[in-house]
């Protein structure tokens, strides 16, 4: 017995809607619902057919929606994600697609296919956020597996050699002034290079730091007047060229970058010497200058400068390689960046020609700021 064809489509239109992961949907030009095949799980028609389809949409993007409804019957097929579709009970989200029922052609009506992907996109975002943790944690070892390589070379090249002067020292069992001075300056070295290490190790154990507008010159003068002494010790002249009045916004911990960059400067200048500090704005940046007349750094090392030296002292190159790294980090956590220059100054011969030659190294810091206050070199200039 055939069955006829009315029945048999219709029998075939209710297997397709039990087998079918998406429900299709079929709009009429004025966007409302006409009919649907639809798994129960994913929509219930009851009460929607005649109603327009953005009902469906969350109140938010019904305006998308209608936009979504307009090109289509222009002609495109849409595709999009919409989160909050709704349900009988709850909300769902889903992928939708919108066309014309006459392929490539504006027609009368709009065929829409539905398909829950709310699983899908929660284990998206689960697998996304399993991602970030262990991109996170992976960056902890590495941070942990470094320092402990960076501490563990400081113990053997940094600790130990003051350690072996204190013991020589006391090994006699008699320790005159000579002695005690070696010993008190040994363990001042042991005591900075522990707060040094301490300050690289919180700064590479932080992701952010807090920043605060301020006068950025008044920071420039501090760290100036502490130097001041072991300036005059060494008659080292120190020259402030920057404004009064730099507004900035910057962490606390660039007047330790400064300090380090000043302190370095000071230390390598010959006798009778001159460090010139500057800063200013320049093309939305903060940018300051630390110049001397010191030995200048070959470019070989212009670079790994700044890096932890892993293998002791590079030839030429004096210190435990902290310092100069914690400028880095500190410039780096400002969004900014660090580097050395040749300081090049101009001299007339004998017979008045002005020429140029290297002498010393310009060691430049830049920040992202919103700056008010005069270009560098504007400023007063002082000695101190």
């Amino acid at each position: 017995m055939s069955i006829p064809e009315g029945e048999m489509r219709e029998k075939l239109l209710e297997r397709v809607a039990e087998l079918a992961t998406d429900a299709v949907f079929v709009l009429g030009r004025d966007g409302k619902i006409k009919s649907c095949i639809s798994r129960s799980h994913l929509h219930t028609l009851e009460g929607l057919q005649g109603s327009h389809v953005t009902l469906l949409w969350p109140p938010e993007l019904r305006q998308e929606g209608e936009r979504i409804l307009e090109r289509a019957r222009g002609g495109a097929v849409l595709r999009d994600i919409i989160t909050g579709w709704r349900m009988q009970n709850s909300t769902i989200t889903v992928s939708i697609t919108i066309a014309p029922i006459h392929s490539g052609e504006p027609g009368e009506g709009l065929v829409m296919v539905v398909r829950d992907v709310t699983k899908e996109m929660e284990a998206e975002r689960r697998l996304s956020s399993y991602i970030r943790e262990l991109t996170q944690y992976i960056r902890h070892v590495e941070r942990s597996s470094q320092l402990k390589d960076t501490f563990a070379d400081i113990m053997r090249h940094d600790i130990l050699n003051p350690l072996s002067a204190i013991k020589s020292a006391i090994s006699s069992g008699r320790v005159n002034d000579r002695g005690i001075a070696l010993i008190k300056k040994s363990v001042d070295r042991i005591e900075k290079i522990v707060e040094m290490f301490s300050k690289y190790a919180f700064l590479h154990s932080v992701e952010e730091l807090s920043f605060q507008e301020g006068n950025l010159s008044e920071m420039l003068d501090e760290v100036v007047d502490t130097l001041t002494p072991a300036a005059l010790e060494m008659d080292v002249r120190v020259v402030k060229r920057y404004p009064p009045v730099l507004t900035a916004r910057f962490s606390p911990f660039l007047e330790e970058a400064v300090a380090n960059l000043l302190s370095n400067a000071i230390k390598f200048s010959p006798a009778g010497g001159e460090v010139v500090l500057e800063a200013g704005a320049e093309d939305g940046w903060v940018t300051l200058r630390v110049r001397d007349r010191g030995p200048g750094i070959p470019d070989r090392y212009k670079k790994s400068i700044f890096e932890r030296f892993v293998r002791g002292r590079k030839d030429g190159i004096k210190g435990s390689g902290l310092g100069l790294a914690i400028v880095r980090r500190i410039a780096e956590m400002h969004r900014g960046e660090v580097w050395v220059e040749d300081n090049v100054v101009e001299y007339q011969d004998g017979s008045g020609r002005v020429h140029q030659k290297k002498q010393g190294s310009v060691f430049v810091l830049r920040i992202p700021g919103d700056c008010r206050g005069g270009v560098s070199g504007s400023g007063e200039e002082r000695k101190q």
